[in-house]
């Protein structure tokens, strides 16, 4: 059976494994992006991966890239927590461009500001829709909207 993603990172790390001693099967589950990826989610690693990350891209080979960070990274357990992506904010386009014009930030950014605002001061958001006079009915959609966010 193969080794997963995390057996080789504990290969290359703890284990100090070397390459030749994996299957094929083993050595076809290793991937210089993803591992690269995993590795950057530890705050001591970032600056290393960072640089190693441009011979991870078509210069080294996976058998190359894999001795390079078996000779460099320090025979260690990390806990590599791994970073989602946020949650996409489901609020109706109207509020949205409402929320801009307002505020006068882009869509990126207005929806981590109505996420964070949700939390904090929810009625500042309905005083801006009421302002702009929306209705009744569409200010209670949107309060149904951002309870979704919490």
């Amino acid at each position: 059976m193969a080794k997963t993603l995390f057996d080789l990172i504990k290969g290359v790390t703890k284990d100090k494994i070397k390459w030749e001693t994996l299957s094929p099967e083993d050595q076809k589950v290793w991937n210089n992006f993803i591992i690269t990826r995993w590795f950057s989610m530890e705050m001591e690693l970032t600056d290393a991966v960072n640089d190693f990350q441009k011979y991870s891209n078509g210069i080294l080979t996976s058998k190359d890239y894999y001795k390079l960070l078996h000779d460099i990274l320090p025979k260690t357990t990390f806990y590599l927590k791994y970073t989602k992506k946020k949650k996409k904010v489901d609020i109706d386009s109207q509020f949205v461009d409402l929320f801009c014009q307002h505020y006068q930030l882009g869509k990126k950014v207005i929806f981590e500001y109505i996420t964070d605002l949700s939390k904090v001061n929810p009625n500042e958001l309905v005083s801006v829709l009421e302002s702009y006079g929306t209705k009744k009915e569409d200010i209670e959609k949107f309060k149904k909207q951002i309870k979704t966010l919490q």
